[in-house]
C-alpha cells in the first residue's frame, strides 16, 4: 500500500545542506575516537576492565550512601545506577587490582560494613580484566573496518564499484555521525553499544540496497530508451527513483523505530544505552540513504553519465 504517492521532492539538489548538517556531527564522531585513543572518552568496563555488580537489597536503598561508602573505602570512579521499580542497584567500578576476586570481596565488604541496617544479595558479577578490555577494543576496531570493506565487495559485486563505495561512504557517515550522538550525550561506549553500531551498519546497507536498486533499474531503462545517447538528467533519474521507494523507506524505518522505542522505556537498565543507540543510528541510517549516499553516487557517476539536452530533430532546425 502507497502512503505517499506521486512525491517529487529535490533530495538530491538539498545535498549541500545535509553535507554541511553531516559534517558536523562526523567532526563529533572523529572528536570521539580520538577521545578513546587518549583515554579521555566514556569507555565501558568491558573496554577498560573492572567490575560489575548487581546487588539486590531487602529495603530501598539509597545511592547516594552506597557511594559514599564506596569512595570511603578507596574504590574510584564508581558508577551506581538504581534499578527502576526494585530495591537493586547496579554497580559499576574500574578494577585497580590484579586479584580481581580479592576486589569484589572488597566491594561486598565495603557495603556490608557501612550499610549494616539493610541486608543484601548479589544477583550478578561480572569481572574483566584489563588485558580482556584492550583485546575487545581491537576486536571491535577490526569488525569495524572488516565490516566496511566486505560491503564494498558486496555492493561491487551487487551493482558495480561506484555504487560500492558511495554505500561505503555512506556507511561510514553513519558509524561516525552516530559516535557524533554519542559524544553530545556523553554515553558510554559499551560492548552493547558497538554491537548497536554494527546492527545500525547493516540496517542502513539494507536500505541502501533497496534505493541503488531502484535507481540501477531506471538506469536500465533509460540506457534502453536512449541507446548511445545519454539524454537523461541523472540527478533527476535518483530523484525520481528515491520518491518511488519513499513509502517503503519510511515505512520500514517506522516499524523498526517503534519497536526499538518500546525497547528503550521497557528494556530496563541494561538495554537502555543500546537501544538509545539504535533508535538514533536508524534515523542517521535512513537520512544517509537518502541524503549522503545517493547524491555521493551521483557525484561519483555524473562524469560516467554526463548530463545533456535531449537531441533535437535536425529536420525542425531547417
Amino acid at each position: 500500500m502507497e502512503f505517499i504517492k506521486n512525491t517529487h521532492f529535490n533530495f538530491i539538489g538539498k545535498r549541500k545542506y545535509s553535507f554541511i548538517i553531516s559534517s558536523i556531527f562526523v567532526i563529533l564522531g572523529v572528536i570521539e575516537i580520538i577521545s578513546m585513543v587518549l583515554g579521555t572518552a566514556r569507555i565501558g568496563i568491558d573496554f577498560t576492565g573492572g567490575l560489575s555488580m548487581e546487588l539486590a537489597f531487602k529495603n530501598r536503598v539509597n545511592i547516594a550512601s552506597v557511594r559514599k561508602v564506596l569512595l570511603a573505602s578507596g574504590f574510584r570512579d564508581v558508577k551506581i545506577v538504581k534499578i527502576k521499580g526494585k530495591n537493586d542497584i547496579i554497580i559499576r567500578t574500574i578494577a585497580s587490582s590484579s586479584d580481581l576476586n580479592k576486589y569484589t570481596e572488597g566491594v561486598k565488604s565495603a557495603i556490608a560494613q557501612g550499610i549494616k541496617d539493610n541486608a543484601f544479595t548479589v544477583i550478578n558479577n561480572e569481572m574483566i580484566g584489563p588485558s580482556v578490555g584492550k583485546r575487545l577494543s581491537r576486536d571491535a576496531i577490526i569488525a569495524i573496518i572488516i565490516s566496511i570493506i566486505a560491503i564494498i565487495f558486496y555492493i561491487t559485486w551487487r551493482f558495480e564499484f561506484r555504487f560500492g563505495l558511495a554505500a561505503a561512504v555512506g556507511l561510514a557517515h553513519d558509524v561516525l555521525a552516530l559516535l557524533g550522538i554519542i559524544f553530545i550525550f556523553q554515553k558510554e561506549i559499551t560492548l552493547l553499544v558497538i554491537t548497536a553500531l554494527l546492527t545500525v551498519a547493516g540496517y542502513s546497507l539494507t536500505d541502501k540496497v533497496v534505493v541503488f536498486d531502484r535507481i540501477r533499474e531506471n538506469l536500465k531503462i533509460a540506457m534502453e530508451k536512449f541507446g548511445d545517447h545519454v539524454n537523461f538528467n541523472l540527478k533527476d533519474l535518483v530523484n525520481n527513483s528515491i520518491n518511488e521507494v519513499l513509502t517503503r523507506t519510511v515505512v520500514t524505518s517506522l516499524t523498526v523505530f517503534l519497536v526499538v522505542l518500546s525497547l528503550f522505556f521497557l528494556g530496563g537498565i541494561v538495554l537502555h544505552d543500546f537501544s538509545f543507540t539504535l533508535l538514533w543510528g536508524i534515523i542517521i541510517g535512513t537520512y544517509s540513504s537518502i541524503f549522503i549516499a545517493s547524491p555521493v553516487m551521483v557525484m561519483l557517476n555524473e562524469k560516467h553519465y554526463q548530463d545533456s539536452k535531449p537531441a533535437r530533430n535536425k529536420k525542425n532546425e531547417q
